[in-house]
């Protein structure tokens, strides 16, 4: 299986444009441009090895609304995104079309047939016909901005746990809303939710995530991991990042700010593609050549956005939220260059 594109691969857009990689202006993924402000680390945390986290695990728990039991610390929820399908045997999987493509590579991987679904009608449609044994919701949606409420997701949960079912929900996107996660309703049987700091907090780099499942789940998970799989300073960081609520209120509402009037913006540039927005990425979706056209315009002036494959003949363009007025204002000048050409 080829490996998958992804934002932020600056070395892929210099061999790809000619523009080195120091004067890139990238909006291509969804972390947040403004990052949790990591304090100096203290030198033990750089000279011993992980302990068992638990303040991490308490931390979390107390961030997510549920107990330490529900909550298993990982580098990053892309592991737990490649290693959860190998927990279960062969089966019929919902993957949504449009979506973080990891997802379908690794229950692929792992011997999985995979239905695509394009939104919630559909896939409430295969569940009802029985169609899939497991479902995956990327919640929201990245890059098409849709979310399930929970009333939907519980009702899909007690679908599939009646027929020994999972269903997971990768939330990685969700935490400027954190009323619309199903974290605070675990353990739940047949239900797993997958939780980051990477994006919100704007510690991508940092490598940590959480996966929150029953407890017989999060052990199998855990006895396929290597020990201090965590590191110390993502230890460290999160418990800490995780703890500070101020800093998060106010991360949650520059962040809906920023998105609201980038996304306004983008509709004036671009009034020609459909426009939707979470407070960490804004998406606009069309005709696929009019997509790569203006994909290939700003690459060739340095500014990255993430373009998807298309899907009949419709693809979308993903634009990050720009740090200041002046990143926000260069990606419209080129925009304007590619409307008027």
């Amino acid at each position: 299986m080829k490996k998958l594109k992804h934002g932020g691969d600056l070395a892929r857009a210099e061999a790809e444009f000619g523009v080195p990689a120091a004067d890139w202006l990238d909006l291509s993924t969804g972390i947040s441009p403004w990052c949790w402000p990591v304090p100096e680390l203290p030198e033990s945390v750089w000279r011993t090895l992980p302990g068992d986290g638990a303040g991490l695990k308490t931390a979390a728990a107390e961030y997510y609304g549920l107990s330490t039991e529900a909550v298993l610390p990982v580098p990053g929820s892309q592991l737990a995104i490649q290693t959860i399908p190998t927990l279960f045997e062969p089966a019929a999987v919902a993957i949504p079309r449009w979506g973080y493509g990891e997802h379908r590579l690794g229950w692929q991987r792992a011997g999985h047939h995979i239905v695509h679904y394009r939104n919630a009608a559909e896939l409430c449609q295969l569940v009802a016909a029985g169609q899939v044994q497991h479902v995956v919701v990327i919640n929201p949606n990245n890059p098409s901005a849709e979310r399930f409420s929970t009333e939907d997701l519980l009702g899909l949960q007690r679908q599939l746990k009646h027929k020994d079912g999972w269903l997971v929900v990768d939330e990685a996107f969700i935490d400027s809303s954190p009323e619309h996660s199903l974290a605070s309703h675990c353990p739940l049987p047949g239900l797993v939710v997958l939780r980051s700091p990477g994006k919100f907090f704007g510690l991508a780099g940092l490598r940590l995530g959480f996966a929150i499942a029953p407890a017989a789940l999060l052990t199998q998970l855990a006895q396929l991991l290597p020990p201090w799989i965590v590191s110390h300073p993502a230890l460290w960081v999160g418990e800490r990042a995780l703890a500070d609520c101020q800093w998060q209120q106010q991360q949650r509402e520059r962040l809906a700010q920023a998105s609201s009037q980038w996304l306004q913006q983008l509709r004036q540039a671009l009034p020609t593609l459909d426009w939707v927005a979470t407070p960490l990425f804004v998406s606009g979706s069309g005709d696929d050549n009019y997509c790569q056209q203006i994909y290939q315009q700003l690459g060739q002036q340095g500014i990255l956005v993430r373009i998807f494959d298309a899907v009949d003949g419709v693809n979308r363009l993903r634009f990050g939220i720009p740090a200041n007025k002046a990143e926000g204002q260069r990606a419209l000048n080129a925009l304007s260059e590619e409307v008027s050409a």
